[in-house]
């Protein structure tokens, strides 16, 4: 048991790469970006006082008080032009790595004021945009792949064509393994949940969910509208979620691992509309990549 809290600890506490903690911070950016720019022309249905949810409807149904802009704003409109402007600054941050923890707490408050406002237009990839944009406020996410690394290295470059490039410094591990376990948490306990239910145990649930005219995208093969296909396809997605979180850690079996992952929810994407989730999910593969380009001796410089 010490040996293994010691091994737990040190995967940790150990610095790490800070290429795959910015990729993801890039690719979060990028997807709050798309998510405000479909939001947007919706807002005032959605979250305005004359909206769907009025605020006597919203206090008497949801209640209390979270960290949000409305917290600041109370009821009103202007809290809308605040979390466009928080979303656009935010997201812009993070694709360039610009200040990105700065970046990442207005993100995580225009994704939460809006999530507070009206739960019932939310899907777990709004969750997702919240949870990631948190834990990047504490990562040190701006040491790679970010444009004033960039310049600096450009102009370090031109001063000692030597130096070595200071995106390759290695950053603190922790907040990137909490992102890890959240989405392995999160297929986990979704392959449970769908476990349990009487639908996924006789197969039939993704072939119920293929016929739902409203949440079809592009055009289903009849070859996969069969009974045999349901069952191939609702089997296989709990054999990926449920495989996802255990497999993963095993490192000759990361790459297989991320590849069906990844041919899984593409297929989803292609199969139904659900707003940038498929996208969003897949930006925390980038966590799991293990760049091979930098060398052993410079994984152990803080």
């Amino acid at each position: 048991m010490r040996r293994l809290a010691g091994g737990v600890f040190a995967w940790i506490e150990t610095p790490t790469d800070p290429r795959p903690i910015a990729w993801f911070r890039a690719w979060l950016g990028l997807v709050c970006l798309a998510n405000l720019a479909l939001l947007w022309p919706d807002m005032p249905l959605w979250l305005g006082n004359e909206g769907v949810l009025p605020p006597a409807v919203h206090a008497s149904t949801l209640g209390g008080r979270r960290l949000t802009l409305y917290a600041f704003t109370g009821y009103t409109d202007h809290a809308i032009t605040l979390i466009r402007a928080c979303g656009v600054v935010g997201g812009l941050s993070l694709l360039l790595g610009v200040y990105p923890r700065v970046g990442a707490l207005l993100s995580w408050l225009a994704v939460s004021s809006f999530a507070w406002r009206n739960m019932y237009i939310l899907h777990s990839g709004d969750n997702l945009l919240r949870i990631g944009s948190f834990f990047l406020i504490f990562a040190q996410s701006g040491r790679a792949f970010a444009l004033p690394v960039w310049i600096r290295d450009w102009r370090a470059r031109r001063a000692d064509p030597s130096a070595l490039p200071a995106s390759l410094e290695p950053v603190p591990a922790w907040p990137q393994r909490i992102l890890q376990l959240q989405v392995c948490v999160t297929y986990f306990v979704t392959g449970v949940v769908k476990a349990s239910g009487r639908a996924w145990q006789e197969g039939n649930a993704v072939g119920t969910v293929l016929q739902l005219g409203e949440l079809q995208r592009f055009p289903i093969p009849d070859f996969l509208m069969t009974p045999l296909a349901s069952q191939v396809m609702s089997y296989s997605t709990l054999a990926v979620e449920l495989g996802f979180p255990l497999l993963i850690w095993f490192s000759r079996l990361r790459v297989p691992v991320l590849l069906v992952g990844l041919a899984f929810h593409l297929g989803l994407e292609w199969t139904l509309n659900i707003q940038l989730f498929q996208w969003t999910i897949l930006g925390f593969y980038l966590l799991f990549l293990v760049p091979r380009s930098v060398g052993a001796e410079r994984g152990g410089h803080r």
